[in-house]
């Protein structure tokens, strides 16, 4: 049976948590399991996504940065981004992401809600489109 490694960030916990309620609904509907791994910070996804790398067949990343007053969230998203999808591409992994990237609290609460834009369910659904792919 197929099974999916959710990497969450908790940094903006009301943000993870319904980016990690849009995923695991997806993946519940479709029968899939999933194992979740929570980290503080968006930097410390890619130290989880090496260490489990080829131990899944699908990967979910999740997190939310919001710029604030000074250039730190471009660093952290850079940074991490960057990263993430270097380990994915270098060994072909089946990964779905849902880093939201925003300005304030409010375009991310609209970006994680699952009855609104619910980019947790769509980096699910990523995840499964690739995982046939690849």
């Amino acid at each position: 049976m197929k099974k999916i490694l959710i990497i969450v960030s908790t940094f903006y916990s009301r943000i993870s948590e319904k980016l990690l309620n849009g995923s695991t609904k997806l993946l519940e509907k479709n029968k899939i399991k999933y194992d979740i791994k929570k980290v503080y910070g968006s930097l410390e996804i890619p130290f989880i996504l090496e260490k489990y790398k080829n131990k899944y067949d699908g990967y979910i990343i999740l997190a939310c940065i919001i710029q604030g007053e000074t250039d730190h969230y471009k660093v952290v998203r850079e940074i991490s981004v960057k990263h993430i999808y270097e380990i994915a591409y270098k060994n072909k992994l089946a990964l779905g992401s849902a880093v939201l990237t925003v300005k304030n609290f409010e375009q991310a609460l609209e970006r994680a809600d699952i009855k609104k834009r619910n980019l947790g369910g769509k980096a699910a659904e990523v995840c499964l489109d690739l995982m046939k792919e690849i």
